[in-house]
């Protein structure tokens, strides 16, 4: 329960912080957009031109989903490798929140009934040993109030509706469209060797059906993958109590997802291997 309470008043802080905002949406409009991505539908133009007002309307937006899936455990960091900065025309990163019933066991098999336009990419999550790490200001201090690390595939959905370009601002009105994820078991942060350094030369491969699709490194997040959370420390009003999930973001490209296929993503870190797998179905 203290997971959830102060996961919700973060959320509430930081969205609710800052000067009023003429382009943010009516909080109506989002909390509808949030009742019909629920239900199946795609999401409508929210009408923001830029990552402030996109913060704004998110807010509402999460909201309704809150109403639907509980309190957040945890938050994805999107736009955080230079690709896909440039596939959607932003140079920082966003927030959102994830939800338990977005996190998927692994090894369990992924439904993509309730998608409208799924991907999959290698992702990472760490998750928080410390609550100090939201006062962190070098790399060391990120990895001593860390306690795993560990392999994540996300599933996103691009449910923009027909003629809306997915751009920065209004994926970021969404949360960074997170639909999906699959977990596996992780690697203590403080069994590493030599924390910064190994999750820096963090490898993945991504697998469809035993074939790469796509590797990756640590360094492709931000330069570093602490960076991503000294990043999130930088913001201010977050508030993540031990267990909270933070997702770095995409350690590949986005791919295409489609019912029949195995996706798998082998790590390797400090010599250390992690691994998660799915299987989409209809």
């Amino acid at each position: 329960m203290r997971i959830i309470t102060a996961l919700a008043a973060m959320f509430a802080a930081t969205f609710a912080a800052g000067p009023a905002l003429a382009a943010c949406p009516p909080p109506a409009q989002m909390q509808a957009a949030a009742t019909g991505w629920l239900a199946g539908d795609r999401l409508p133009d929210p009408g923001v031109a830029s990552m402030a007002d996109a913060a704004c309307a998110y807010a509402a937006f999460r909201g309704g989903l809150e109403a639907a899936m509980g309190k957040p455990v945890g938050v994805k960091v999107g736009f955080t490798s230079k690709p896909v900065q440039e596939r959607f025309g932003v140079t920082e990163p966003a927030t959102g929140a994830l939800f338990a019933p977005m996190i998927v066991a692994d090894g369990e098999a992924v439904s993509l009934s309730g998608s409208r336009a799924p991907f999959y990419e290698a992702d990472l999550i760490v998750t928080v040993a410390d609550p100090a790490i939201m006062q962190a200001t070098t790399r060391e201090q990120v990895a001593a109030a860390l306690d795993e690390v560990r392999p994540f595939i996300e599933l996103p959905d691009l449910a923009m509706a027909e003629g809306v370009k997915p751009t920065g601002p209004v994926m970021a009105s969404y949360g960074v469209t997170p639909w999906r994820g699959v977990l596996g078991e992780g690697v203590k942060v403080a069994e590493l060797s030599d924390p910064v350094a190994n999750l820096a030369a963090l490898t993945v491969d991504l697998k469809a059906d035993g074939t790469s699709v796509a590797q990756g490194t640590g360094d492709m997040l931000l330069g570093h993958p602490l960076d991503v959370v000294l990043w999130l420390a930088g913001q201010g009003g977050y508030d993540l109590p031990a267990g909270t999930m933070i997702s770095l973001g995409s350690l590949s490209p986005l791919t295409e997802a489609a019912p029949g296929i195995e996706v798998s993503a082998d790590y390797l870190i400090d010599g250390k291997p992690m691994r998660v797998a799915t299987r989409l179905t209809e």
